[in-house]
């Protein structure tokens, strides 16, 4: 054991003097020692918080929109919208009026994107008509800058997802207010629909009343009717009212005639009367017979006294018939005309009347009304035991009703920005390079002659311990930059682990690249180059190895760099559940196999010790 430590250390010695005898390649050692700590510093700070800084981001605003009258008010979606965007300064916005012009700024780099609000945004988004009626344009070019065109892809999904919650917490503040409306609406209604029963209650009594009264007016109608019918059919006609005229007529001449008759009669009497007193006065001379001739002329004149006084009386009853005829004359006219007016007025009622169906109808049309005005009260009572009490009132707010659900993350392992999600790659990656470098710095397939028989191992392990030296600096290096230089700050950081995770990365990269120079030469530097590419493509540092090809997934697991991000990314984030244990011994096992592979794989190119000299000639 004493020997193998021994010579392993004066091989060691080998090297260590050349960096003695050297100030060249003390330099050379320094300068690699920097090299993977600037190649990171130049890599990490330029995308340390790249997320930070999309302010200094050009990007075109181009707003059309012409606004809407909705409900009485004016909306413009666009303006607010635009003045949203320009107060949070998510982005370096530029005001362009133009479509063309953003879409030509866009198409020769001078602006990362450009959001488009058309004219008619407002009159689409606002009602919301059509699922997704309202259109906003972003204008991008991925070839010019695929990050660039990422950050408008990711924004257009953010900007929707912002424009439909403001739309809709309008729409639920209108909701909300309308339900508060509702809710006096219903009240109202309930009250009117109290006096609306009530209402309905007495058109039902009053109905039903109506119906019986209609059933007994159609009947007395009918009666009416059949009355009517009868008188209609008992009046004399006209020709029957004729003959009344002319027997009138006829009664009035022969009044008339015997007035002149009598007056004849009592003229004559009056001269009766004269002759039987002159026939009585001469009779009394004549002999004989003259006292009883004057007798009976007397007895003839007192009869004829009698007879004028009788045709006198006579005379004067006549006067009184003719008075009474012409008053029986006037009566008899107007009679006959009443009877004809009567007969007409009749006639008149007897067609006005209506006719059995129509009493019929009338008397159904009463029934009809009644069942209606029962069967409105009975609905009226439906809907006053449907209506609810009060409108169920919506809680929340609008915005809250408007954006309700919310991912809530929870993250397991935090990192402060994309720099530092960047950095377990980007460091992996350096120190490969600063261990590529390292390796080809010292002549590791070189052994000075004095050396050849130590035992293989040894001489191994005593070629690696100087570039082992120099990839320890170079990770002690890097990590100053990245916690001093970048301020790296994680709330899982442990420096101690990250430091000593650098450490054993660099050795396993030595150990490998070693293994590769012993077993393939010179042609080791192309195997190196390839083999770093691999593993940037299936080492899971950029994207997910599951997004990656069948090839990638299959040896991901069977490669350093692999293990190497894994461990760095559990030190530096508490990734893996802090599993960092389990990636040093995936990374400590690949670097002892690939030393025990050099040990006992390959020749070494012996020469004497004075013709010994590192890999690189000053």
């Amino acid at each position: 054991m004493f020997i193998f430590i021994s010579r392993t250390l004066q091989i060691a010695g080998a090297d260590v003097g050349l960096l003695r005898c050297s100030g060249m390649l003390r330099l050379a050692v320094l300068a690699v020692a920097l090299v993977p700590a600037i190649y990171a510093l130049i890599y990490l700070s330029s995308v340390w918080d790249s997320n930070a800084k999309t302010g200094v981001l050009p990007v075109a605003l181009v707003n059309l929109d012409e606004g809407i009258r909705y409900q009485g008010q004016v909306v413009n979606i666009g303006v607010e919208l635009s003045d949203a965007l320009l107060a949070k300064g998510i982005f370096g916005w530029r005001h362009v009026t133009d479509v063309d012009v953003a879409r030509n700024a866009v198409a020769t780099g001078r602006l990362a994107f450009a959001v488009i609000i058309p004219r008619d945004f407002s009159e689409q988004a606002v009602p919301g008509a059509v699922a997704g009626g309202g259109k906003i344009r972003v204008i991008l070019s991925e070839g010019n800058n695929y990050s660039s065109a990422g950050f408008a892809r990711r924004f257009a999904a953010e900007l929707s997802h912002q424009v439909n919650k403001t739309l809709s917490e309008k729409r639920w503040g209108m909701v909300l207010s309308t339900a508060d409306g509702s809710q006096n609406s219903l009240i109202q209604l309930k009250v009117a629909v109290a006096q609306l029963r009530v209402g309905a209650k007495t058109l039902a009594d009053g109905a039903v009343q109506y119906s019986a009264a209609a059933t007994a007016l159609s009947g007395g109608f009918r009666q009416v009717a059949s009355g009517v019918r009868v008188m209609e059919a008992r009046l004399p006609a006209e020709d029957d009212l004729k003959p009344l005229n002319s027997g009138l007529q006829q009664l009035a001449a022969g009044q008339r005639e015997l007035g002149r008759g009598l007056e004849l009669l009592h003229t004559g009497s009056a001269r009766l009367a004269d002759g039987a007193r002159e026939m009585q006065v001469q009779s009394e001379g004549v002999p004989f017979f003259g006292s009883k001739l004057s007798k009976g002329a007397g007895a003839l004149t007192a009869g004829a006294i009698q007879l004028g006084d009788g045709l006198g009386r006579a005379r004067g009853a006549n006067d009184q018939l003719t008075q009474g005829t012409a008053q029986l004359d006037a009566g008899v006219t107007r009679l006959t005309d009443g009877v004809r007016a009567l007969g007409g007025g009749v006639r008149t009622m007897a067609m006005r009347l209506p006719a059995d169906e129509q009493l019929d109808a009338f008397s159904a049309g009463g029934k009809t009304l009644s069942d209606g005005a029962t069967r409105l009260l009975d609905g009226i009572r439906q809907l006053d035991a449907v209506l609810p009490p009060a409108v169920g009132k919506q809680r929340g707010s609008a915005l809250g009703l408007a954006d309700s659900v919310e991912p809530e993350l929870e993250n397991l392992a935090p990192v402060p920005n994309s720099g530092s999600a960047f950095a377990p790659n980007m460091l992996a990656v350096a120190l490969w390079i600063g261990a590529v470098m390292s390796a080809y710095l010292f002549n590791m397939n070189l052994m000075p002659a004095s050396l050849a028989g130590a035992p293989r191992l040894a001489q191994t392990v005593g070629k690696f311990i100087v570039p082992a030296m120099v990839t320890l600096l170079q990770a002690s290096l890097v990590f100053l930059m990245l916690v001093f230089g970048l301020g790296l700050q994680t709330p899982h950081l442990h420096l101690i682990n990250l430091l000593l995770t650098m450490a054993v990365a660099s050795w396993a990269f030595l150990a490998m690249l070693f293994a590769m120079l012993r077993v393939f030469g010179e042609a080791s530097k192309l195997l190196a180059v390839l083999l770093l590419t691999l593993q940037l493509a299936a080492g899971g540092g950029v994207i997910p190895v599951e997004l990656s090809g069948g090839l990638f997934q299959t040896v991901h697991d069977w490669l350093p760099l692999t293990w190497v991000v894994k461990a760095f990314r559990a030190s530096m984030f508490g990734a893996y559940d802090h599993g960092w244990a389990d990636a040093w011994g995936a990374v400590i096992l690949a670097g002892g196999v690939a030393l025990l592979l050099a040990a006992l794989i390959g020749r070494w190119k012996v020469v004497p010790d004075a013709e010994y000299r590192s890999g690189t000639e000053f």
